[in-house]
């Protein structure tokens, strides 16, 4: 046993015995001495009352009380509360300008954690009492009064709210945090400054990689959180918190190192030593605020906030939300707040927020941008159309683009980039960081509108629409699947000369209450931010007719699909091949409603051309039930298998027309 833990256990143990106790603590406290009394009294302990019975035992342990105290009257106890007796210590209470009550609690805290003899001690004494700030034993031996103790210990305490003190929902005794024991388990008591400690404690700030002009798509959005940022800093205004939410990979942090920057803050980020321990993770950040709330030119960075947004991890759920609204407004240092999903959070602790910022996938300008920064960082030279393949091909954070491109630079092969991207992208979210999107538009390629058939003319009606200029209108298109709505309804953008925002059921539809109308909302909001033609793909999912709700919120998803609908300035397309379960009422907001049927012969015959290079003269009378889709899987069929014959590629269309429940009556060419 080293001095000082000797010295602090003689100082614990004559606090406690110069005052009278409870017989359960003299019991703990001569169990805790059998194994130590040599080590810090120099004398040999009874351990023979544990096999005697109850009035002996009693008697042996008074025997015992009674040589400790007397043993303890000749030793020289250190004064360890004096300042400068644990420079360490001394140090990490100026940082956090912890009161003098409150030193003795936290300084036992350490040692209780960090030294034997005292860890055995407050087990036996501290978790015996589950009640532990009335036990007026524990407040002694600390050397303070048990209001003091119960005062500093509490949920709502200085220490606490200083993320000093982690609580257990069990009631027993609060623990150290985990950044307090780093803290002090790796602090070098030699030359050890308040500086230090904080530096130590806190890292470095965060650097930014990118900056507005890769952010050009949500410009207000950013403008907006930067002002309120720099006006946080400047006026030294308290309960400022910023919220970006979005799904993974859409550059959130970097978004949010980018606004500090510019707002004229150094962003301190949050350690992800926590885990998803929530508790923990809050006391990170109580911490840091403690740490830098004089600093007038810092602010934080917490990422994954879904973490801690959910319960509470304190004693009791009953102050929980309490506890939150009140971290959300008198907060010092502003707080950068991200998360993939705000469904879980209560719209309580949303409304405390200053501003938020749904953070979506970067406009394809923007992702080149991205693209170019990083290659130049990385002196990576990369042809123009070799970008901007990538921008349109990837749909991934800038963080993955960059360890792209470095790999590419370190190799010298520019199909690392493909490789690595793929890879870390699989590794982090499943899927090859494809854009699902582009990947969608460009099935486009090859679109003939004369292989369509419809009970409207779609090539005159395209040309009339992108004569006219105008982009005030929507189109329902319904008929079977594979008949080519959606891929008209791409070829009209084409024409139109704008962008498409895709989406099918699975894009919106959330299991989530109200998730599915936010949704429907951001897709809207997105479409007419980037004035691009939204496409519904299987609208009937949430239009679907009201009368046959079950449900309300089946209701509440087409009200808020109509209200939309109505006020919705560009073109917006929805697809179905269920439209006698489309609500009545939304088919009134339709400027055009487009049926579509099966080939006519002459188109099979041009598909044929199209997508095999074979002419016939005649359609096979037997194919009657065939769309561009049915061609498109024969073609896919068609180059694995190596078949080049009309016989068999009509084979082929048979095996997809009675995929369908229908059969052909004859073979060949009529």
């Amino acid at each position: 046993m080293g001095r000082k833990e000797r010295e602090a256990s003689l100082y614990y143990l004559n606090n406690l015995l110069s005052r009278p106790m409870s017989a359960d603590t003299e019991k703990k406290v001569i169990n805790c001495l059998e194994d130590y009394s040599m080590d810090i009294l120099g004398m040999e302990m009874e351990d023979k009352y544990e096999r005697q019975n109850n009035e002996k035992a009693w008697l042996t342990i008074q025997r015992s009380i009674k040589a400790v105290r007397k043993v303890l009257k000749r030793q020289k106890i250190a004064d360890i509360a004096v300042v400068g007796y644990d420079k360490v210590l001394d140090a990490i209470f100026n940082v956090f300008k912890i009161a003098a009550e409150d030193r003795g609690i936290l300084q036992y805290l350490a040692y209780a954690d960090t030294m034997s003899f005292i860890a055995d001690l407050d087990d036996g004494i501290a978790h015996y009492h589950r009640k532990f700030v009335d036990d007026r034993d524990f407040a002694n031996m600390i050397g303070v009064t048990p209001a003091v103790l119960k005062r500093s210990l509490s949920v709502g305490g200085r220490l606490s709210g200083k993320g000093i003190l982690r609580h257990n929902s069990d009631g027993s005794r609060p623990r150290l945090s985990a950044p307090f024991l780093r803290a002090l388990n790796n602090l070098p008591a030699a030359g050890l400054t308040e500086e230090k400690v904080r530096k130590f404690m806190i890292g470095p700030a965060a650097r930014a990689s990118l900056r507005r002009g890769n952010f050009l798509y949500l410009a207000e959005e950013y403008d907006h959180a930067r002002a309120l940022l720099a006006d946080a800093l400047r006026e030294r205004r308290t309960g400022v918190n910023i919220l970006l939410y979005g799904i993974p990979g859409t550059g959130k942090t970097e978004l949010s190192k980018s606004i500090a920057r510019d707002a004229g803050a150094k962003l301190y980020m949050m350690s992800e030593e926590a885990g998803n321990d929530k508790s923990e993770r809050l006391s990170e950040l109580l911490f840091a605020q403690s740490l830098i709330e004089d600093d007038g030119c810092a602010a934080i960075l917490f990422d994954e906030a879904e973490d801690v947004f959910t319960h509470s991890p304190f004693v009791s759920n009953d102050n929980s939300k309490l506890f939150f609204n009140r971290m959300l407004e008198r907060n010092k240092t502003p707080v950068i707040w991200i998360t993939n999903d705000t469904d879980s959070m209560d719209p309580a602790y949303i409304r405390r927020f200053k501003y938020a910022i749904k953070v979506g996938k970067p406009d394809k300008g923007a992702k080149e941008k991205i693209w170019r920064k990083i290659c130049a960082k990385r002196r990576l030279k990369l042809p123009d159309e070799k970008i901007a393949g990538f921008a349109r091909a990837y749909d991934v954070a800038p963080s993955i683009i960059d360890a792209a491109v470095e790999s590419a630079a370190i190799t010298g092969s520019e199909d690392a980039i493909e490789r690595t991207v793929e890879a870390l992208h699989e590794a982090a979210f499943g899927g090859d960081g494809r854009d699902k999107e582009e990947d969608r538009n460009g099935s486009a390629t090859g679109f003939m509108p004369e292989l369509l058939s419809a009970d409207t003319d779609l090539k005159g009606l395209a040309d009339k629409l992108a004569g006219k200029g105008g982009t005030r209108f929507s189109l329902c298109l319904y008929g079977e699947s594979g008949t080519g709505k959606s891929a008209f309804a791409r070829h009209l953008a084409e024409r139109l000369g704008m962008d498409v925002i895709h989406k099918r059921a699975s894009d919106i539809v959330s299991c989530w209450v109200g998730g599915t109308e936010r949704n429907i909302a951001d897709a809207f909001r997105k479409a007419r931010k980037e004035k691009a033609m939204l496409i519904f793909d299987e609208a009937d999912s949430f239009l679907r007719d009201r009368k046959t709700a079950e449900h309300s919120w089946e209701a509440s998803q087409v009200n808020e699909m109509l209200t939309w609908m109505e006020e919705h300035p560009y073109p917006f397309v929805c697809t179905t091949n269920l439209m006698r379960d489309i609500d009545s009422a939304s088919l009134r907001r339709f400027t055009f409603k487009v049926r579509y049927n099966y080939m006519k012969a002459a188109q099979i015959v041009l598909a044929f051309k199209h997508f095999f290079g074979i002419g016939i003269d005649a359609a096979p009378p037997g194919l009657i039930c065939l769309t561009p889709g049915d061609f498109a899987v024969v073609k896919a069929k068609r180059d694995m298998l190596d078949v080049a014959d009309a016989a068999g590629l009509i084979k082929m269309l048979e095996g997809e027309q009675a995929a369908k429940g229908i059969k052909s009556t004859k073979m060949g060419f009529a």
